[in-house]
């Protein structure tokens, strides 16, 4: 018999699939990851915050220019114009003492505070906040009038010493106390700050106190932005001073 030889020629080998899309995946994720390497590579850094620059525009774009006119003329126009307190538990009650450190180390207390004047009492979130520190630059370029009406401001935030401190380096320090609040135990006797519970997360708000000689809080404003009307504190300090020359 004889044997036939075939000409055909054997199939060809397949390479499979699975490897083949598996590298070619690789090879998709390495060159994104060269490609965002690259990009970010040739990015310019990012410019770091100005909040004090944030805060000084902020600052006078609600007031132009600071405070000029004579007390008893700002006090005029206060008592034509004067934001109303909002409703507070603590409105007519006694304010909750507390004291602590200023950034260099010297004691400050409510109750020591009180035995001088009044005192108008600010709760600010941090330094981080350009509308926070925006109102402290606007309370302190005022704060001459404060001190003429023998009263005294002080602002806490959970900022550490070492953070206030390093901000009054960035800038400038302000004539008035800055005090720590940590954990914000005293904004949540203030009724500004709510705790973690629930699934709900923390809460601070902006607040401004002003407590009269006696301790008591005569009027109040809280919310998510800070207040910034100097000629309202100052009408309410006047009120209180008023109130006072009539009982003696």
């Amino acid at each position: 018999m004889k044997t036939e030889i075939s000409n055909m020629a054997p199939p060809a080998r397949r390479l499979p699939i699975g490897p083949l899309l598996f590298c070619f995946s690789l090879l998709l994720i390495g060159i994104s990851y060269v490609g965002i390497a690259a990009w970010r590579y040739f990015q310019p850094e990012p410019k770091p915050r100005n909040i004090a620059a944030e805060a000084e525009a902020l600052l006078r774009e609600s007031k132009p220019e600071p405070l000029s006119q004579p007390l008893e003329r700002l006090l005029e126009d206060a008592r034509n114009y004067s934001a109303p307190s909002k409703d507070h538990p603590l409105i007519g009650k006694k304010a909750p003492e507390f004291a602590g450190k200023d950034v260099f180390g010297i004691k400050w207390s409510l109750a020591e505070a009180l035995k001088k004047g009044p005192v108008i009492v600010i709760f600010y979130l941090g330094y981080h906040c350009n509308h926070c520190v925006s109102q402290l630059f606007d309370v302190n370029e005022d704060y001459s009038y404060f001190r003429e009406l023998g009263a005294e401001v002080v602002a806490l935030s959970p900022d550490s010493a070492s953070t206030t401190a390093a901000r009054y380096k960035e800038f400038r320090p302000f004539g008035f106390s800055v005090l720590q609040d940590p954990g914000n135990k005293i904004a949540q006797a203030y009724g500004v700050f709510t705790a973690a519970a629930g699934g709900k997360r923390e809460e601070l708000l902006h607040g401004t106190f002003v407590v009269d000689q006696t301790g008591v809080v005569r009027w109040a404003t809280f919310g998510e932005q800070p207040f910034s009307d100097n000629r309202t504190l100052l009408g309410e300090i006047a009120k209180i001073r008023d109130v006072s020359k009539k009982r003696s």
